[in-house]
């Protein structure tokens, strides 16, 4: 059976080879501008007006508001507090760039959101954008704020569970036009392991397994190099060095792998940055209170 799965899993490596060559020949970069590579993660200090900044960590927009789930309602008005307190977006990936082009006076906010639901990115016809998942909302919030609010978020998306509204965001007819328009608009896609496998309870083979083919797979369908992870409930291998390598020939690297909790993230280059390990700060209103001094009234 494992010998079947690779097999297939091989000769979806060879179509995903394909879309790539097809994407270059019509044109299309498969390394998006608004989403900077970098080559390293060996950051210089830097003098910076904050300390630390937020990672923000959404699941679920839905209804009603909960430990996984954020209302659409309560989404809003977060992205309405952070604008008031003058924070400003930026994809994971920046950080690579020590936060190249971050306004003066701002301070970046990352919002990030794990295990892909239809109600992170759904369409409800095929034109138009479900205004109440996490997508519309976004592209909402930065239609009122165009100069303020850049189009910027990472998405931590899963390729194959047995859940299939998490498979890159549900809608499978949709998939990859997503994927795609995230990349045009300037988020960020980024893994969340294949198969949501926990790290922590798989062999170091298998790791480098559900990393490379994720990275594989994504990089073919939103045509952007995968450089962040978040891992499955937070949990690690037993040793990080899979974080880069190869599996087959394929290789990947993960230059920031994201926790699942721990707080405001230590700026780039300080003494306590630690690129496999962001800190992240869970979207519930005691998180909000305790990081933010932030009253907010779950609805």
């Amino acid at each position: 059976m494992a010998q079947r799965s690779q097999i297939i899993w091989l000769f979806l490596v060879l179509i995903a080879a394909i879309v790539i060559a097809s994407l270059a020949w019509l044109g299309f970069s498969t390394v998006n501008q608004a989403l900077p590579e970098t080559t390293t993660t060996t950051l210089r200090p830097q003098s910076y007006n904050f300390k630390s900044f937020p990672v923000l960590e959404y699941h679920h927009i839905r209804r009603p508001e909960a430990r996984w789930s954020r209302t659409p309602e309560n989404f809003r008005q977060d992205l309405e507090w952070l604008y008031d307190h003058d924070y400003y977006p930026m994809n994971l990936r920046y950080i690579l760039t020590r936060f190249e082009g971050l306004p003066e006076g701002k301070t970046p906010v990352v919002l990030t959101f794990d295990d892909s639901p239809s109600n992170q990115f759904r369409y409800i016809s095929d034109a138009a954008i479900d205004p109440e998942c996490a997508v519309g909302i976004l592209k909402s919030f930065h239609e009122q704020h165009p100069d303020e609010w850049p189009l910027r978020a990472t998405f931590f998306v899963l390729v194959q569970t047995n859940s299939p509204d998490h498979n890159l965001f549900g809608q499978a007819d949709y998939a990859e036009r997503k994927l795609q328009e995230l990349t045009e608009w300037g988020m960020e896609i980024g893994s969340h392991c294949y198969s949501h496998e926990k790290l922590n309870k798989i062999s170091l083979d298998a790791a480098r397994f559900t990393l490379a083919r994720s990275t594989y797979t994504l990089k073919a369908l939103s045509g952007q190099g995968i450089v962040s992870l978040a891992t499955p409930m937070g949990l690690y291998p037993t040793d990080e060095s899979v974080f880069q390598g190869s599996y087959q020939s394929l290789d990947y690297d993960y230059k920031l792998v994201c926790e699942v909790a721990g707080g405001l993230q230590p700026v780039p280059g300080s003494a306590k940055f630690d690129p496999h390990h962001i800190r992240r700060i869970q979207t519930i209103d005691s998180e909000w209170a305790k990081f933010f001094n932030r009253n907010s009234s779950a609805q």
